[in-house]
């Protein structure tokens, strides 16, 4: 048995952690580092127990992206809006109009401020634990204004 926890708690979880890590931090970049860090760390916890199944599921990169539309789904209670696999199936681009991170969220006096960076953190704690040679990036943010929420995961050679 799951249980979920209301939205609107983890939200205010989530702005209180984000508002200590910018008392703590010089500039954006750093807050910035220190959420992917965190998102790494909360990824390598939520996925201990999932280990072999996702080494199972996830044979190659592109299928990867199958294995986390379902871990999404499974912790936020929603699919990712779009999936893009690109030609050389190397880039994974990962694309949510509604962020349950976000939502309600406006920061207009930060630029560079990626929000809801910790998703990145688990995105490379899976790729780390799935033994892909990747990383991943937050391209875009929509509570410092752009449309959307969208994740980039780019495999090395």
């Amino acid at each position: 048995m799951t249980t979920k926890v209301s939205k609107v708690l983890f939200q205010a979880n989530y702005r209180e952690l984000v508002n200590l890590v910018m008392s703590t931090s010089n500039n954006v970049e750093e807050i910035n580092r220190k959420m992917k860090d965190i998102g790494f760390r909360v990824g390598e916890t939520l996925l201990m127990d999932y280990a072999d199944r996702i080494r199972q599921h996830a044979v190659d990169f592109p299928t990867f992206s199958k294995t986390l539309q379902l871990a999404y789904k499974v912790n936020s209670g929603q699919f990712f809006t779009r999936i893009e696999v690109s030609k050389d199936k190397r880039t994974i681009k990962f694309t949510d109009d509604i962020c349950p991170i976000c939502e309600g969220v406006s920061i207009s006096d930060m630029p560079g401020l990626q929000y809801c960076v910790l998703v990145s953190g688990v995105f490379d704690a899976v790729m780390k634990l799935r033994g892909f040679s990747a990383e991943s990036y937050q391209e875009s943010c929509k509570a410092v204004g752009d449309e959307t929420c969208t994740w980039t995961l780019v495999l090395r050679d």
